[in-house]
């Protein structure tokens, strides 16, 4: 390839981002390879273009590999030549329990890029044409329905952040054309070599036999994902308006009640929707089966759907994202007025306008133990007022006895209820209970 038309590629592509996001820092995930390469040159192309963009290039350090300062010193010497600033995170790699290297490592390496990416930050990966049809095929083979086929998107943003995808127009080969007519090397990575990998697998054994059966399978493949994508965005457009009606953002939740859990299509959309409000990836097929079950089970309270740092959990006609949380231990604490209490997850404080200037906080009851509530005429077992006061079995742990320092009596219970005994008689708690994010 010529120079010249290597040049207008870039400047092509360059300026297609500027069209695409307005000025921000451009985050480039560097490994090194041809396809980072030409991610990191068309990146420099769009700050020449456009002084209000700046660069940074990201170069994660696995930890994994002999190779690994091979990899960084040609980063180093490749960010010198392009006049990019580059940064260098070592990752935490800590697999096992089911989860392979290849998956912790995707994980902390994109934890480490929508880090550097915060603030005004995009990330702009080197994903090409090739990766999009070993996608396709690998989602085929996990079981994925139409989001999974659909691959990669040139721009997208969603609860990670946001993602440029430059280069999925071009092959391997057409990127390193590319980038050697411009005068640029890049490593190679032995370890794509290895076929206990799913996706080299795909690369060396799979694809080479349908390309030498079937003519013209890449085009095929790519536009069978287009499809899917067109596919995907329709069934999505179409649920989110059920779902905005539904869902409870301020406390991550969703009204089953309201839609027709038994209508699989629309349900499984839906669910897909809540599951995706914390997730970094999309939720697995396995997660949303599960949900749909939770959804149309008879029990009032059932199940735990791990997801990431959250799980699922259903109580009454809601399902709830949970964070995990760290209940407080059973025993006592002494509160005062306008100080607060951190206590597992949990931060506790009282309002300024009760009159006591420090109260007992007791966790260490039973639910047989029994309180009055001050709007009602008799005594009622703690665990029934839970579910009279509709409070989830996984956030019951966080409530306590609220005592009088100097009389022991109980004048209210967590922050549901005051007893006849509390001397402000508002009906609401002296108490506050925050989680802490």
């Amino acid at each position: 390839m010529l120079k010249e038309k290597a040049l207008q590629v870039v400047n092509e592509l360059a300026d297609k981002i500027i069209h695409t996001v307005a000025p921000c820092r451009l985050v480039v995930g560097l490994s090194g390879g041809a396809d980072s390469t030409l991610a990191l040159i068309v990146g420099k192309a769009v700050t020449l273009k456009d002084p209000r963009y700046s660069l940074l290039a990201v170069h994660c350090i696995h930890g994994l590999d002999a190779d690994d300062p091979v990899w960084l010193a040609h980063c180093q010497k490749l960010c010198k030549k392009v006049d990019a600033p580059l940064v260098t995170p070592k990752l935490h790699i800590v697999y096992g329990n089911g989860r392979s290297p290849e998956e912790v490592s995707r994980a902390e390496r994109y934890n480490a890029l929508f880090t550097n990416a915060k603030d005004n930050g995009v990330l702009l990966l080197g994903h090409q044409a090739d990766d999009q049809v070993e996608n396709f095929l690998l989602a085929l083979k996990r079981g994925s329905g139409p989001y999974g086929l659909s691959g990669m998107s040139f721009y997208i943003e969603d609860n990670r952040g946001r993602i440029l995808r430059p280069l999925l127009e071009y092959t391997k080969q057409e990127i390193i054309r590319i980038i050697e007519a411009l005068g640029y090397d890049y490593v190679f990575d032995i370890s794509n070599t290895y076929l206990k990998f799913e996706r080299n697998f795909m690369r060396l054994k799979v694809l080479p036999l349908l390309r030498e059966r079937f003519n013209g399978i890449d085009g095929s493949i790519l536009r069978s994902a287009k499809l899917c994508s067109y596919e995907h965005d329709l069934a999505m457009r179409y649920a989110k308006d059920k779902y905005e009606l539904v869902f409870d953002k301020d406390n991550l939740r969703l009204d089953i009640s309201k839609f027709d859990v038994n209508d699989t299509a629309l349900a499984t959309c839906i669910i897909r929707l809540f599951l995706n409000e914390k997730t970094v990836m999309p939720p697995e097929y396995n997660q949303v089966q599960e949900t749909l079950k939770l959804c149309q089970s008879s029990a009032d309270q059932h199940g735990d759907i791990l997801l990431g740092d959250y799980s699922v959990k259903r109580f009454k006609n809601y399902l709830y994202l949970v964070k995990k949380i760290e209940l407080p231990q059973k025993k006592t604490y002494f509160l005062k007025k306008g100080e607060s209490l951190k206590l597992g997850s949990f931060e506790y404080s009282l309002d300024m306008d009760f009159v006591k200037d420090e109260v007992i906080l007791d966790f260490n009851y039973t639910g047989s133990n029994k309180l009055k509530p001050l709007t009602r005429p008799h005594s009622r077992e703690i665990k029934k007022l839970f579910g009279e006061y509709e409070v989830p079995a996984w956030l019951r742990g966080a409530h306590c006895l609220v005592k009088d320092r100097n009389t022991d009596c109980v004048i209210a219970f967590g922050d549901l209820f005051i007893t006849s005994d509390c001397p402000s008689k508002n009906n609401s708690s002296p108490l506050k209970i925050t989680l802490i994010d």
